[in-house]
């Protein structure tokens, strides 16, 4: 056996393997459709030919009603611009458009066959309506990609995961327990289960979300309440699950914006009443009006890829529609707000006059403490210094010398961003195998208020 053959059976292997692994902690981020073609007096019909077609790829899957008159397609992209074509001896053509496709959901779709020559065809519209699923036991709320983006609840806080305060059977935690995502069926918020495109989103830490993600790049977002199936066996509380947008046939984009900012802000009771103020009176406006900015600006991308193509010709490209797609995406999120005001006690103009006579003090610390070092305007008490050195920690008599000291205050600040990038590859290799990357980035910084001054 050569060095060759060993290395493609070794790689072959090892592609099973990594397969199997894969499969078996997938979770599902795609829907499923079945129905039962039936003649106009209910009897069924087997062998009509099915067809369902995504819209928007031209990504089309054909099968076959059984004996029964029953067919169903699996693992399908969730959304509502599949059609579906039923085709039979003696009937007209079927078509059923806008077929909404949900999340984890096997949804029913029944097909009912009028007579007819070749040739002539019916249409009927389906509308987007969320049909009911009767095949499994699961709970669940799906909320389509108009939803997450309108619905104002998903530009704060948690984002599209606040669509689940929403849903039935749920409720807010009332700081019960460690967790996000709300008291799903009672159960506590450190029992939900995050997943983004089938990966696993959770924070072990805190037991919520560990990755950001925009309302704007979603495609559809589900909770599951119970009753799941065993891929969902991590959790037993609710489960969160976030699908992203893929590109299309057409070349598409968005480009947008939101800002509330202090001066843009009407005043509300509580800040007349703390005597917050929009006039310049003596100083900065910004004495008088504490800082409240909020910004979300992005924008994103989708549509077909080249494929290359070898041949007699030599290298090069072809269009890419109905086989490789792209989506990607950027945004940026930036806080700004008055933080609590911030104080440290430092000597008066006194205490820095003492403090310069005195001797054996580094004269290089000294000159950098009066560069650096406020004054205090306003004595508020008086430290003993001690002259010499200290004897059991009791400075002899008459070797001490008050050093009048006050508090000084300044603003704290108070300032995050957050950039997020998502980039989204779609390939058809066939009606039968598909392949999906994804690939999402969240860079955060922020002022680390909680820092202490090291000390001995």
């Amino acid at each position: 056996m050569n060095t060759s053959h060993r290395l493609t059976q070794a790689l072959s292997i090892a592609l099973v393997i990594l397969a199997c692994v894969m499969s078996a902690h997938a979770q599902v981020t795609t829907g499923n459709v079945r129905g039962v073609v039936t003649d106009p007096n209910g009897a069924v019909v087997p062998n009509a030919k099915v067809t369902i077609t995504k819209k928007s790829t031209n990504n089309a899957t054909t099968t076959q009603s059984s004996d029964e008159g029953e067919y169903q397609f699996n693992n399908l992209l969730a959304g509502d611009d599949y059609s579906i074509n039923v085709e039979a001896s003696s009937f007209k053509t079927l078509t059923l458009n806008e077929v909404r496709v949900q999340l984890n959901q096997t949804t029913d779709l029944p097909a009912q066959l009028t007579l007819g020559g070749v040739g002539e065809s019916v249409e009927v519209t389906a509308g987007g309506a969320e049909l009911v699923d009767t095949t499994t036991t699961n709970l669940s709320r799906n909320f389509s990609e108009r939803q997450v983006v309108e619905l104002a609840q998903t530009s704060v806080g948690s984002g599209v995961n606040n669509l689940a305060l929403i849903a039935p059977n749920v409720s807010s935690s009332g700081g019960v327990g460690v967790g996000s995502g709300g008291s799903v069926g009672g159960q506590r918020p450190r029992n939900n289960n995050f997943v983004v495109d089938g990966v696993d989103n959770n924070d072990k830490s805190v037991t919520g979300p560990q990755i950001y993600v925009s309302p704007e790049v979603v495609s559809e977002f589900s909770l599951l309440q119970n009753q799941f199936s065993a891929e969902f066996s991590r959790s037993n509380g609710g489960q969160f699950i976030t699908v992203t947008k893929s590109g299309s046939n057409e070349l598409h984009g968005t480009v947008y914006g939101f800002l509330r900012n202090r001066y843009l802000n009407a005043l509300d009771t509580s800040q007349k009443d703390a005597g917050v103020i929009r006039e310049r009176v003596a100083g900065r406006i910004e004495d008088f009006f504490p800082r409240s900015d909020f910004g979300r600006f992005g924008g994103n991308l989708g549509g077909p890829l080249p494929l290359p193509r070898f041949g007699e010709g030599g290298p090069g490209y072809y269009s890419g529609k109905d086989r490789l797609f792209f989506f990607t995406a950027y945004e940026r999120l930036q806080t700004g707000s008055a933080g609590s005001p911030g104080g440290i006690t430092t000597p008066t103009a006194a205490g820095f006059a003492t403090l310069n006579t005195l001797p054996g003090l580094s004269g290089r610390n000294l000159a950098i403490f009066n560069q650096f070092v406020p004054v205090a305007a306003t004595q508020t008490s008086t430290l003993s210094f001690c002259l010499v050195a200290r004897s059991n920690n009791i400075c002899p008599a008459g070797q001490t010398i008050g050093i009048p000291i006050g508090g000084v205050s300044f603003a704290a600040p108070s300032f995050t961003k957050q950039n997020y990038f998502v980039e989204n590859i779609d390939y058809t290799q066939s009606s039968k195998t598909q392949h999906h990357a994804r690939f999402s980035l969240v860079n955060f910084a922020g002022i680390d208020t909680a820092a202490n001054l090291p000390s001995f």
